[in-house]
């Protein structure tokens, strides 16, 4: 298991930095003029610091231009970044969710690639960097670019210490707005995020000119799909530390299947690549394991032992995926965690001995009453799309039904999966 996780992380790591996508584009260099090009498009979640650009797709020659190069750059797909001088509040602390800001700011300049929302009398941009929240800009026409602030500040006072949040955004916002009366109650109101602010700036821009701007970027929405999934599977189970050698020395082998539906979430930006799966299946499996316990005086006397553990469970199945390429087949890993929970169990138990004309078949879970309903397991997966079509290899260890402390099950299966985009 630990062999074949390795080899999947560098697989994919081997695949993500040597990922490229030039597509049609164009910068414009300090100068003003205008160059054709094609542009190594990364559907930037974090914002670049260069761009790779070459002549023609047939070309090998590449060239690095950064902030010092050029003064904007635009993609076919329709993303536009500009270079503009800004200043960047740089004491900030990550605590959980929130970046805490010293009660003393520190202000740093600098020169950087700016994402355009909205180009208009008022424009909006984004800039994400690693170590800090994602920084908004407004600007006003005939104005540099202005960072809006959210500030989050711990407050002390009597010994207790508490977390104040201070939309100061707002306040920036109304001073820079105040030709438009009619917006003052929505930016009272508006939340500190690209899609609000976004909306925001529209509505300013149609009040202030007459149309939401000049150039708006394409809205980023989560994109939904729904997959039929239908698999088999083989199923190895384990029972460690129980006082019954025919359960504790013995493995217990089968195959199985599933099917089922998968709702997938795939996450704006970076082409694709991130997305959230939810998985219900109805899985069921048969594994049987052999065990003798032999006379110590003669071999001729021994009792038989062959159990089976046959169950069917509803699994509810919550998974992360990375996709590797974004090409026509387009594979992926997968990793995620299972909870199922028993429906049925016809597991049952044949006793032999020579000496018996006939065997006797205890019906009923072997392991009696000391078995739970409820099993968890990881899940690890790397498989490929084609259009609508998916197949994966799935490896999957779970904790097995003991209910009995000092007892435990481990059931790994492998799994064969296909699936079909339905929607």
């Amino acid at each position: 298991m630990k062999t074949t996780l390795t080899l999947i992380l560098l697989l994919t790591c081997t695949l993500a930095f040597g990922q490229k996508k030039f597509v049609a584009g164009q910068y414009v260099t300090h100068q003003g003029g205008t160059v054709q090009v094609h542009i190594n498009d990364q559907n930037w979640k974090r914002s670049p610091t260069f761009i790779e650009v070459k002549q023609d797709l047939v070309s090998s020659n590449t060239q690095r231009l950064g902030v010092g190069e050029i003064k904007s750059f635009v993609l076919a797909s329709g993303d536009r970044y500009e270079v503009h001088v800004v200043d960047k509040e740089k004491s900030v602390t990550k605590v959980g969710s929130n970046y805490i800001y010293d009660s003393q700011s520190s202000i740093v300049r600098d020169t950087v690639f700016l994402r355009a929302l909205v180009k208009g009398r008022m424009s909006l941009y984004t800039l994400n960097e690693p170590d800090a929240q994602e920084r908004i800009y407004i600007q006003k026409e005939g104005e540099a670019p202005v960072e809006l602030v959210y500030r989050s500040i711990i407050k002390r006072a009597g010994g207790k210490s508490g977390l104040v949040k201070l939309p100061v955004y707002r306040g920036m916002l109304t001073a820079r707005m105040t030709d438009c009366q009619d917006l003052i109650n929505k930016i009272s109101k508006v939340a500190f995020k690209p899609s609000a602010l976004k909306s925001l700036v529209q509505d300013y821009n149609m009040c202030a000119s007459g149309n939401e701007g000049d150039y708006v970027a394409a809205e980023e929405k989560i994109k939904f799909n729904v997959y039929a999934l239908g698999s088999v599977s083989y199923t190895s189970l384990n029972i460690h530390g129980h006082p019954n050698k025919a359960l504790s020395e013995t493995d217990f082998t089968g195959m199985g299947y599933t099917f089922g539906s998968s709702f997938v979430a795939t996450l704006p930006r970076s082409r694709g690549k991130y997305a959230l799966i939810g998985e219900l299946l109805y899985k069921a499996y048969r594994t049987e394991g052999t065990f003798q316990h032999v006379n110590t005086h003669t071999e001729q006397v021994y009792t038989e032992y062959t159990t089976t553990f046959e169950m069917s469970q509803m699994a509810i199945n919550v998974l992360g995926r990375y996709r590797l390429l974004d090409k026509g087949i387009q594979p992926y890993i997968n990793l995620g965690i299972s909870n199922s929970f028993i429906l049925n169990d016809k597991s049952r138990q044949l006793v032999y001995t020579p000496s018996s004309s006939t065997g006797n078949n205890k019906e009923g879970n072997p392991m009696a009453s000391s078995i739970r309903k409820h099993e968890q397991a990881l899940l690890l997966g790397i498989g490929g799309e084609w259009k609508n079509v998916q197949t994966e290899i799935r490896l999957e260890t779970g904790n097995g039904f003991s209910a009995t402390e000092g007892v435990k099950t481990v059931n790994n299966t492998v799994t064969v999966l296909l699936g079909y985009k339905i929607k």
